[in-house]
């Protein structure tokens, strides 16, 4: 299994007058298996596996049909499990939950049946190895399985669930090769790009389990503050975290090391679902893996150590974010980098071990760097409502496997979250913190927005 992807929001429907707290309780669990279902059905990628050879080493995307209604029980049964301890969503993502096979949903009900008149909530949390799904199509199949939970709820016993009968095969997720035309071979002008890609990275570097999340929330009106400033210097508020991480990251360097240069070297991934034919470019294809890696590294220089005053750190900020701009301009706009990217993963992919063995523990990198996913404007990919149904709190992580950070940004219903997925083997949940918290003074420094 390769590590695995987790995405995370929360549904609420208000209880009428006419009804009690415990038939919407009811209710709302048996729309979502109605849901689950039905979600298999339109994306049955979720009920994949992929499994390696033992003798060839060769890995085979595999799903297997249901034969009969005991099989489809238990698939349900395996994979929409309702989580029996009270925890808020954060903290049971962060007691290092298991890693499910398939694709799993687990399900947690933090408002009492008792309560008649509140609200009814649960907290969905969608467990899957990225073998299976990415970011993105995480958030679009969330989005689809609201679309169905809604759906169920509003027709109760009147909704029926599609029947699965092999039929669904038809909507299986091909590779992305496959989705989006990607040639088997490169031309002379291409090859001769993805040797200049690998030369750059070298020469950059050269140079002198469930990962906890922690979560850094802006109020409405902060982050309309920031969006404005933001536009009003020609960038965004990705390209402003994102030069805001190499000056934390110099920033909280060991003051007694000697160098007058921090480097910062990283690459970022790119969704190239807009690349695939259809129906592979929409939702209907969520469950995929279907985004690519930068063939060329971002690299920002900033001196060591970094100034004080303030005036000076806001325009070094300026002058970073400007290297970072061009940076994703670059990346955004190269129409080739689809053709190229199966060959940048073949070249950047370690050897996969062979069957049986145990590989060594990969030693902490002496010089960890943080990485930074941007979700951006998430209502444009999770409606925030429809019918009785109502949605707050979209995230989705994937794992820190070493001593680095991985940061996600993105916005929903006008508030902007920055969240960070670590390892802790190698950092605490205040570290973690108090990074996020670096990263939104530098941000809010350089670009004039104070929080108050």
């Amino acid at each position: 299994m390769f590590f695995l992807i987790t995405g995370h929001l929360f549904v609420q429907v208000d209880v009428r007058n006419s009804e009690s707290g415990e038939q919407v309780h009811a209710r709302l669990d048996k729309a979502l298996r109605k849901a689950w279902l039905t979600l298999r059905f339109h994306q049955p990628t979720i009920a994949s596996w992929v499994v390696q050879d033992a003798e060839t080493g060769k890995l085979t995307k595999v799903y297997r049909t249901l034969r009969d209604d005991s099989e489809q029980k238990t698939w349900l049964e395996n994979t929409l499990i309702p989580v029996p301890k009270k925890l808020t969503s954060n903290e049971w993502a962060n007691t290092d939950p298991p890693a499910q096979k398939l694709p799993t949903l687990f399900v947690i009900n933090p408002s009492p049946s008792s309560d008649n008149y509140g609200p009814v909530r649960r907290d969905l949390i969608l467990r899957s190895p990225h073998d299976i799904i990415d970011g993105i199509g995480t958030l679009q199949l969330l989005d689809r399985l609201v679309d169905y939970v809604s759906k169920a709820f509003d027709e109760g016993n009147y909704y029926r669930v599609p029947t699965l009968n092999g039929s669904e095969t038809s909507w299986l997720s091909p590779p992305f090769r496959v989705a989006a035309d990607v040639p088997f071979t490169l031309n002379e002008t291409q090859n001769k790009k993805l040797a200049s890609m690998a030369a750059q990275k070298e020469a950059a570097a050269k140079s002198d389990g469930n990962p906890p999340r922690v979560g850094l929330s802006l109020s409405k009106e902060h982050t309309f503050r920031l969006l404005a400033a933001c536009k009003s210097v020609g960038i965004t508020v990705t390209h402003a975290f994102h030069a805001a991480i190499a000056m934390v990251l110099r920033d909280v360097q060991d003051r007694n090391i000697k160098a007058t240069c921090v480097r910062y070297v990283i690459y970022i991934l790119r969704n190239e679902r807009a690349r695939c034919k259809p129906p592979y470019n929409t939702s209907d294809c969520a469950a995929s893996v279907y985004h690519s890696v930068s063939g060329g590294a971002l690299i920002v220089d900033t001196d060591f150590p970094g100034p004080s005053q303030e005036s000076r750190r806001k325009d070094e900020f300026l002058q970073i974010v400007q290297t970072v701009r061009d940076y994703y301009e670059e990346v955004r706009n190269d129409q080739e980098h689809y053709a190229l990217a199966p060959f940048i993963w073949q070249d950047s992919i370690p050897r996969i071990p062979a069957t049986g063995t145990v590989p060594p523990v990969p030693p902490p990198k002496q010089l960890p760097s943080v990485s930074i996913s941007s979700m951006g404007c998430v209502d444009y990919i999770i409606k925030p409502d429809r019918g009785r149904i109502r949605v707050y709190d979209p995230w989705v992580t994937g794992e820190e496997l070493g001593n680095g950070l991985g940061l996600f940004l993105g916005t929903y219903r006008g508030e902007l979250c920055l969240s960070s997925a670590y390892n802790d083997a190698w950092q605490s949940h205040d570290g973690a913190m108090d990074f996020l918290k670096r990263c939104l003074a530098v941000v809010s420094v350089g670009l004039g927005v104070s929080d108050v």
